[in-house]
């Protein structure tokens, strides 16, 4: 399977990858997880946990573009959903070309950025600077006003993952979510800081595959948008 790695500041391993993370129960469970598409709130880079917007014109296409993309390459058992309108309409795509139905798990939410929810880093800073300046400590157990503290945020993140593995043992579940979420978890795997946010830069409606194993795992690809490169090019 050909693959477009996109990380940035760091370097990640050669990707199939092999981690020490392992299946819950001892059985294996095929994850492969999908960023949901492009929404109106990404093109002007705000905050948008739990703003439950649509997909706007580009990610309506991104996530036909996925849909068709794994119903090529894999073979899912089921379609699992952060509740929110931009992974719902994502994973609709997606389910349609297996006709199967999607189920919803609130723990793949995004992050709650809380009372910054809608605002830009720029416009945080304008109002806290001092919150702003914590953004470059990774050690920072940064907690977002009227939001979520981030090691809770990782615990909510790697706690649904291993439910979900345990729950649905030698399956493949699609699993549609957010930058945030898939970010945390990957980075979690690779036992990296899952509070830099500079090294997993998830992609709009991009596929990781992560095999979840009796003696460890492994990430046969990370991050993969080939199949978005000439609807992403023609919205340039």
């Amino acid at each position: 399977m050909s693959q477009q790695v996109r990380t940035y500041n760091v370097d990640v391993p050669d990707f199939p990858s092999p981690v020490s993370t392992v299946h819950p129960t001892g059985r294996t469970t095929n994850f492969v997880l999908v960023r949901h598409g492009r929404t109106e709130g990404n093109v002007r880079r705000v905050l948008v946990g739990r703003l439950d917007i649509p997909l706007d014109e580009l990610g309506e296409k991104q996530a036909e573009a996925v849909g068709a993309y794994l119903s090529a390459t894999h073979k899912p058992d089921l379609v699992i959903s952060s509740p929110l309108l931009r992974a719902h309409n994502t994973a609709r795509a997606i389910a349609a070309r297996f006709d199967m139905p999607i189920s919803f798990d609130d723990e793949l939410m995004e992050l709650n950025f809380g009372a910054y929810e809608g605002l830009s880093v720029e416009q945080i800073g304008e109002v806290n600077p001092d919150f702003v300046s914590t953004f470059g400590d990774v050690d920072h157990d940064r907690h977002w006003p009227e939001g979520e503290r981030l090691s809770e945020f990782h615990g909510r993140v790697m706690g649904a993952f291993m439910r979900l593995a345990s729950m649905h043992e030698d399956q493949t579940i699609v699993v549609v979510s957010h930058g945030g979420v898939l970010g945390s978890f990957s980075a979690q795997l690779l036992g990296t800081h899952p509070n830099d946010w500079t090294r997993f830069q998830i992609q709009n409606c991009s596929v990781t595959h992560v095999e979840l194993g009796p003696e460890g795992s492994i990430i046969h690809c990370f991050n993969e948008t080939t199949h978005l490169t000439e609807i992403n090019a023609a919205h340039q």
